[in-house]
């Protein structure tokens, strides 16, 4: 059962070019009790901090000079071991949101940020996130069990 407290101890990066946006963000969470909160003005190094770290919560800027967040979503799908890729696209352009929401972001939020819908939002995707992340050991062993099941049942004949 996920709880306020496992919420609040979520692994969440913020990636954002604008320095005073990604601090902004930052505080809000933190002010908020979340208490592991990453970040980094450089979407190159998403790839290996993701992988090293398996943050729960990637909050990414789609807009930023060499490589765009599109770019980073792409990089992620390809690395992320579960296939569910834990990215909330933050933009202004109208544009961005389908393309995003098809790249695999599993919501967004628009520019400018309003503090209280960011704090809705990034609770509700950890607690996706958590869920999923419990639940899938359980779905490892039940593939397992099927597996085993049938190859019983076909030595059997």
């Amino acid at each position: 059962m996920i709880d306020a407290t496992d919420i609040l101890a979520a692994r969440i990066l913020i990636v954002d070019d604008d320095a005073d946006a990604l601090a902004t963000l930052a505080q809000v969470l933190t002010l908020h009790g979340y208490s592991a909160v990453a970040t980094t003005t450089d979407p190159r190094a998403v790839h290996g901090l993701h992988r090293a770290n398996d943050y729960d919560l990637i909050l990414l800027d789609l807009h930023m000079p060499n490589m765009d967040g599109f770019a980073v979503m792409e990089d992620l799908r390809e690395a992320e071991r579960d296939g569910y890729l834990p990215v909330l696209a933050i933009t202004g352009e109208d544009g961005h949101r389908m393309r995003a929401l098809k790249l695999g972001a599993r919501d967004f939020l628009r520019k400018p940020v309003d503090p209280e819908e960011l704090l809705l939002r990034v609770r509700n995707m950890i607690e996706v996130r958590l869920l999923y992340k419990e639940r899938a050991p359980v779905d490892v062993r039940r593939e397992g069990i099927v597996t085993d099941n049938v190859v019983a049942f076909a030595t059997k004949r």
